[in-house]
């Protein structure tokens, strides 16, 4: 029986085993001889690809699919997909027709998704496919070849063939191409090593101009070579991530939050940079103040993406890019109002403004990217920062040149003495703002227990009675007087009876709740005004004050010595106003008082 059993289940296997070869090699999967000499070779014309949406195919059930597509039908040079969320399958048949093991490798041509795998076996045969990955977020150390964009690395015996499985994957719809680009391992290492050469040179350039920027700025005076300081500076993370040469140098470097804040920035001080070469100020108030709202709308990401709502604060910077022609319209007109040497800087502008855009539509899906399109953040880069530094260069010759050197120093130590001026004037607003504020702190405090004074307490009295009534709510006031003050001022001196005051302040701020509020009406008299309590309620938190007041020891230089008080609750009922509510809380006090002290009094009608 068990001899039937495993004859049945061979035949089945080998049944199955023929079906999928079958299905294969009658697909129109065709065969790429690579002999290990290939320099970036576009597979397209060769590949079927497959849309998993809901990445839950197997490597096995992809294998053995027939809903595999052609890329030929896509109809354009780089298998491109649009924006597709899930798992995109390439299949490819690879062969090695030398007589000697070759090294291939392929090369996804976009930075989007991050992860890629290749899964590979030996054509027509029963292997387990081999799974290797390839991550953007790793560093150079944990590749295989450090490339700013993914490479797999494939290995071929003589003749053989092999079954090759490529997958992107993302729990978002992102741009997706479906080809890869086949490299010998020579080649890709001297492609790399280029484009690593190109970047280096871009990074040193565009901090060497940075530099010379600020140094320039030291001696002349203008405040854009500062605000192209930045730019050029938050412009370098930029242009790293967007190219990928940055992953290969920080691990685990995802886009957000340093490519987003440093695109914030780099946006902003582009902005600045438009407002001071052109003299938007002093052509036109309503310019400047358009490249200010400018301004602000770019800005407004920033403390999102800082504070990790990094997926809406890109969306806003991504927004804001709309807005930047506002800014480049605004600088041509301060040229037409007169400015000098605007063309080369609108110019530069506008080639930042396409570079920007240009490389967004790509990333949202909106335009095919190619290949080519790699390196338009690099070339677009060095191409405006070029247009900058010629701008800037003609902007200060012309200002130089417009005077004579004294001249140049008055206008230098006016601009110096009109900024110590302006530091003067927001230094001495200032200090008026913070006495305005202590003045109205000590108008409504009384100084030694930092509760409300008398005017501030009655105040809030006036408005809760007034809310009381509107909300046909209950409202109480509790008064209560220090007994045997006099004797404590005599016996221990008044800064004792001020040490008093301040404790019983403390102690009555600690037993009240945070919707009653409480205040020093006289000498050492307190009123305490409770929302929403009747008499009844308020009898429980004076009994509670008067308690904790007669429990506590005052600990002043060697003195200790306590106190009680005497305590006086009225409800405010319909027809009373302030003046009457306070005079039966008194009324009530001056009660406990005549009938022995230290102890809490009803107000009875």
């Amino acid at each position: 029986m068990t001899f039937f059993k495993n004859i049945t289940t061979l035949l089945s296997f080998f049944i199955l085993t023929l079906v999928s070869n079958a299905s294969l090699a009658e697909s129109n999967v065709k065969t790429v001889l690579v002999d290990g000499s290939e320099d970036g070779t576009s597979i397209h014309q060769s590949i079927q690809y497959l849309v998993d949406k809901d990445s839950e195919l197997s490597v096995l059930q992809v294998s053995q699919s027939h809903a595999f597509k052609s890329v030929s039908d896509l109809n354009n040079e780089n298998s491109w997909l649009g924006k597709v969320e899930g798992s995109v399958w390439t299949r490819v048949i690879l062969k090695n027709p030398t007589q000697q093991a070759i090294e291939v490798n392929f090369e996804y041509p976009f930075i989007q998704p991050s992860t890629v795998y290749l899964h590979a076996r030996t054509f027509l045969s029963n292997n387990k496919f081999i799974t290797k990955e390839s991550d953007i977020r790793k560093t150079s150390n944990n590749r295989a070849i450090a490339t700013p964009r993914l490479s797999i690395p494939l290995s071929l015996q003589p003749g053989e063939s092999k079954e090759v499985l490529l997958e992107t994957f993302s729990d978002i719809a992102t741009p997706r191409f479906s080809s890869f680009r086949i490299w010998s391992t020579k080649s890709l290492v001297k492609a790399s090593n280029i484009e690593h050469i190109i970047f280096g040179m871009v990074i040193s350039f565009t901090l060497l101009s940075a530099i010379a920027s600020i140094v320039l700025y030291r001696f002349l005076k203008e405040k854009f070579f500062i605000w192209y300081s930045l730019f050029a500076v938050s412009s370098i993370p930029v242009l790293g991530l967007t190219t990928g040469i940055l992953n290969l140098y920080v691990p685990n470097l995802d886009y957000h939050p340093l490519g987003t804040i440093s695109m914030v920035v780099m946006m902003a001080a582009g902005v600045q940079f438009i407002r001071a070469y052109s003299n938007a100020a002093y052509h036109s108030i309503k310019a400047d103040k358009l490249l200010h709202l400018t301004l602000t709308l770019v800005l407004a990401a920033l403390p999102l993406a800082i504070i990790g709502f990094h997926d809406l604060a890109m969306q806003i910077q991504q927004l804001a890019i709309f807005i930047f022609p506002v800014a480049i319209i605004t600088a041509i007109y301060c040229g037409v109002l007169g400015e000098k040497q605007m063309s080369t800087m609108v110019l530069a502008k506008i080639l930042f403004f396409i570079t920007l855009m240009v490389t967004n539509l790509q990333a949202w899906g909106w335009i095919k990217p190619t290949y080519g399109l790699v390196f338009l953040p690099t070339i677009g880069m060095v191409a405006q920062l070029t247009c900058l530094i010629w701008a800037m260069y003609c902007k200060a010759r012309t200002h130089y040149f417009e005077g004579s050197l004294e001249d140049q120093n008055t206008i230098t130590d006016a601009y110096q003495q009109a900024y110590a001026l302006q530091e003067q004037v927001k230094e001495q607003n200032q200090m008026l703002k913070t006495a305005k504020e202590q003045a109205e702190f000590e108008a409504r405090t009384d100084m030694l227990t930092h509760l409300p004074n008398r005017r501030a307490f009655m105040n809030l009295a006036k408005m809760a009675i007034a809310q009381a009534s509107r909300q046909n709510k209950p409202l109480s006031f509790i008064a209560f007087d220090i007994d045997n003050f006099k004797q404590i001022n005599d016996q221990y001196g008044h800064p004792a009876g001020d040490e008093t005051l301040k404790v019983f302040a403390e102690l009555t701020r600690e037993i009240i709740r945070a919707s009653d509020f409480c205040g020093r009406i006289g000498g050492e008299e307190f009123m305490i005004g409770c929302h929403n309590n009747r008499i009844g309620d308020a009898h429980y938190l004076a009994e509670r004050l008067r308690k904790s007041i007669e429990d506590c020891v005052i600990k002043f230089d060697d003195f200790e010595f306590s106190t009680t008080v005497s305590v006086g609750i009225a409800e405010v009922v319909d027809g009373d106003d302030l003046e009457a509510v306070i005079k039966k809380s008194d009324e009530a006090m001056y009660i406990s008082k005549t009938q022995g002290k230290n102890k809490v009094t009803h107000y009875a009608a």
